[in-house]
């Protein structure tokens, strides 16, 4: 067998670096659909948020789309340093982002009625202390959503361009589930979302976008798990609080 050697990119370079214009109009566009999955999965029970925090909130879009769909007063994000969250306008007081060092939150215990992280856990180096963190801040509700890049056309023609991104994690929807069921979540309610046509559309033809979002939408309509072992979904999990895992267990 091939041996794979991949060309690891210096992360605290890749991810200290601002957005460039391109770069910030794909993030807003996927922020619509982020916000749009936590708002789905979440529709049930959001009216009991108080005070939100968002991990890894990068410019805070997403805050700024969840604070559009809810009424809740306070929301919080955090993210390695601060460059790239001071060049947007907040919501007056309802936003509010901080630096922080990447492994340890800066709050106590049981703070924040709903804890979120999208699209993170597949950068950092230490998942499940990373999974503790939102669990340990949160008091009952955490949402996690990654892209799950495993599937039968992965390879490492395809794998290169997400690490030069910083996906140094790769997942199933089984295997992400493990990972949080090992890391003191219970995973309550999971969901598999596509993109909308807006970010398909995004830099291709109109005809091009639609009849990619037609393949993967069709095959996601007839099978999720069928459809997630040949195309990238986007994976989102509500979870609650669990015994955490005991040493030896």
């Amino acid at each position: 067998m091939n041996s794979f050697n991949f060309d690891i990119p210096d992360l605290i370079t890749l991810y200290s670096q601002p957005y460039d214009a391109k770069m910030e109009q794909w993030r807003k566009l996927g922020a619509v659909d982020k916000g749009a999955n936590i708002a789905k999965i979440c529709e049930p029970i959001y009216s009991e948020f108080c005070n939100v925090l968002e991990v890894g909130c990068g410019t805070g879009a997403v805050l700024e789309e969840l604070a559009k769909r809810w009424a809740t007063p306070k929301f919080s994000g955090v993210e390695i340093g601060d460059s790239r969250s001071k060049s947007r306008e907040w919501f007056e007081d309802r936003i509010v982002v901080c630096g922080y060092d990447g492994v340890t939150l800066p709050y106590g215990d049981s703070v924040f009625d709903f804890v979120y992280a999208t699209h993170v856990l597949e950068h950092v180096t230490d998942e499940r202390n990373f999974l503790r963190e939102l669990r340990r801040v949160a008091k009952r509700y955490i949402f996690v959503e990654v892209p799950c890049e495993l599937h039968l056309r992965a390879s490492y023609k395809n794998l290169q361009p997400t690490l030069n991104i910083g996906h140094i994690n790769a997942y199933t929807p089984e295997s992400f589930v493990l990972t949080l069921e090992t890391s003191g979540l219970r995973v309550e309610q999971i969901g598999i979302f596509d993109h909308s046509y807006p970010f398909y559309r995004f830099g291709t033809s109109a005809l091009r976008a639609t009849l990619k979002m037609a393949i993967r939408r069709f095959l996601l309509g007839l099978n999720e798990t069928f459809a997630s072992r040949i195309f990238t979904y986007h994976v989102g999990a509500l979870c609650t609080k669990a015994p955490m895992l005991r040493s030896g267990d």
